[in-house]
């Protein structure tokens, strides 16, 4: 029997690199913390990685959009900071200094509460990813909501 490249069966993963934000924790339980939040269909791996980062491997790529749509996801009060990194990636060189925040700014008049500002509120925070606005590029009610990737290595900002 001849085989060729078309039977050459391809496997390929999804991976994601994280940080947990707290410097002394159990790994065991927070693997299986982990993998109870994500719930997992195909399957996924945890390994360990100096500087207490981790490495995760989803068996399909399902898997890692459906925890991807979860973050920022926590352990026993903190936040573990997770990105998504390709096969040629080497996960020690990821930039995990920054997560992505579901922001709500309140009291904004209903004038105030477009793109353009909430863009300028999502920058003095940290960087602007994107807005729940109408089709007229507009939101109103009682708060606008933002998404927002804040430098976790810096305070944070109660207050503009």
């Amino acid at each position: 029997m001849a085989y060729g490249l078309h039977n050459l069966r391809v496997i390929s993963y999804a991976w994601w690199v994280g940080y947990y934000l707290r410097r002394a924790f159990n790994f065991d339980g927070l693997c299986v913390s982990i993998k109870g939040m994500i719930a997992s269909v195909k399957g996924m791996d945890i390994k360990p990685l100096p500087a207490e980062q981790l490495l995760m491997r989803f068996n399909h790529v399902i898997d890692k959009n459906r925890a991807l749509e979860g973050c920022p996801w926590s352990f026993e009060k903190n936040v573990m900071i997770l990105s998504s990194i390709g096969d040629k990636e080497n996960p020690m060189d990821v930039d995990l200094s920054w997560c992505d925040f579901h922001v709500y700014v309140h009291d904004l008049p209903l004038s105030k509460m477009n793109l353009g500002v909430v863009t300028l509120i999502g920058n003095k925070l940290g960087k602007f990813r994107d807005m729940e606005m109408d089709a007229a590029g507009c939101s109103w009610g009682e708060r606008c909501a933002s998404g927002v990737a804040i430098n976790v290595t810096l305070p944070l900002t109660r207050a503009l």
